[in-house]
Order: C-alpha cells, then structure tokens, then sequence
C-alpha cells in the first residue's frame, strides 16, 4: 500500500513540475510573437532612406517608382527579394538586391545591361548581349557598335526579348566574330539578316563585304585559309562569299573603285 501511494506521489509531483514549466514556454513563445508583431507595427521603424548604386543609363527615380512602395512603411515588413525583383522588370537592369542598412535605411544595388549591338527593325533600339531590346535611339550613340538589321519587315519594342531565331543568330555571330583574328583590326559595321537565314556583312571603313551562311565557324576557318594561300587581307577584296560548302569566293575592288 505504501509503494503505491509512494509511486503516486512521485508522479503527482513530476506533474506539477512539468505544468509550470510548460506553461512558462508558451508565456515566453507568446511575449516573442507579441513584441515582434508590435514591432512590426511601430512607426519608429518607418523607412527613413533609399539610396541606389550602379545605375548609370535608368534614373533612380525609375527605380524607385518600380518598388511601388507606399509610406509609410515598416523596414520590417519589406519582403526584399520580391522588391528586387520588381526593379529588374526594367529592360536596362540585369540584376538587383536590396539590403537594410542601420539604422532606417535601404540599400539598392543594380547591375545594368551593356549594349553591344543596334537593331534596325523600322526603329533603331539599343541590344543587350542577352537579347533584351533596351531603348530606342534617335541617332547612333558615342560609342561605336555594329548595325543588326532585318532584310524583311519587323518590328520591335523596348523591354522585350528578341525572339526571331534569325536576328538572334545575327546577334551570336556578332559575339563571335568580335574574337576572330580576321577582323581584330577591321570589326563588323553592319550585320544584315536575310529572310533565308544567310548574312550579308560590312567591315569598318572600307567597302569589303564579308557573306556568310548558317555555319560561321567552319567558313571562317576557310577563309582564314584562303587568305593565308595568297598573303593577303581581308580588306584588300571588296567581296567574300563563305556560303558554299568547300569554297571561298574572293573578288578584289573594281579597278578605279
């Protein structure tokens, strides 16, 4: 009888220990979501600054207005991921991230596009590396960048991605044939697509005209060739033809051109 009033109290005070010390863990979790939720909500804590780095072509104000924030708002209710994400919608930038900076501040960094290219579609728009039409342009910029123009009628608009396989194709070789030794000293003026998928080029200052067809790689290779057989530059023919498999066709200037 004893044993048993002995186990029942042990366990009656393990009971009334575990209830307390239960019951102070959910008053310490529920002071924690209480102070955090206040927090939240006080107005101490209201944004008191945003600053933008690396933004050269899009004016901070551009980027600010694409957060779409209105104030006041918490520092600690900012989901800043998807506030990033707003600011790439913008055609010029690439990527961004956000950062609180003590004691009420934002911090926005950006990476903005590079043009490499112009594309001649009716319009003239600035072209990212990735293919992303950037603006439009009214007159050729400072910095000398080749012509991508369409043989055929298109169209285009600032913002979107280029998507014709042709024009892209045009926007490829351009990356490719700025690391060809053939025309490190005389680069691309203009690039022309043509409707069947072929390339009409225009060197840089002189009247060469360079066709190439779907294949650039294996065309440029012979003509690297051909023009190493007969000592003699690119430059010095007014027009090369790469498209058929096995040939090159040169064809010096007319005479008195």
């Amino acid at each position: 009888m004893r044993r048993r009033r002995k186990g029942s109290d042990r366990r009656w005070r393990r009971w009334m220990i575990a209830v307390p010390a239960a019951a102070a863990v959910a008053l310490v979790i529920g002071g924690v979501w209480w102070a955090h939720g206040s927090l939240r909500q006080l107005s101490v804590l209201e944004v008191r600054e945003i600053r933008v780095r690396g933004n050269v072509h899009v004016e901070t104000a551009e980027i600010l207005s694409r957060l779409r924030l209105r104030p006041p708002v918490n520092i600690l209710q900012l989901d800043l991921e998807e506030l990033a994400g707003r600011i790439t919608t913008h055609p010029w930038v690439l990527s961004a991230s956000i950062q609180r900076q003590p004691p009420l501040s934002l911090i926005i960094t950006v990476e903005e596009r590079r043009p490499v290219a112009l594309l001649s579609v009716g319009k003239t728009y600035l072209l990212s590396a990735d293919a992303v039409i950037l603006e439009e342009v009214r007159a050729r910029p400072g910095q000398a960048l080749p012509l991508l123009r369409a043989a055929w009628r298109a169209e285009a608009r600032a913002g979107e991605h280029l998507d014709d396989r042709r024009l892209l194709g045009g926007l490829e070789l351009l990356e490719l044939l700025q690391e060809a030794p053939l025309l490190k000293q005389t680069p691309v003026e203009e690039l022309t697509a043509e409707a069947d998928g072929n390339y009409v080029l225009r060197l840089t200052g002189n009247r060469t005209i360079l066709r190439i067809g779907p294949e650039p790689l294996a065309q440029l290779h012979r003509l690297s060739l051909a023009l190493g057989h007969r000592e003699a530059r690119l430059e010095s023919f007014a027009y090369a033809d790469l498209r058929f498999p096995g040939r090159v066709i040169l064809k010096p200037p007319e005479k008195g051109g």
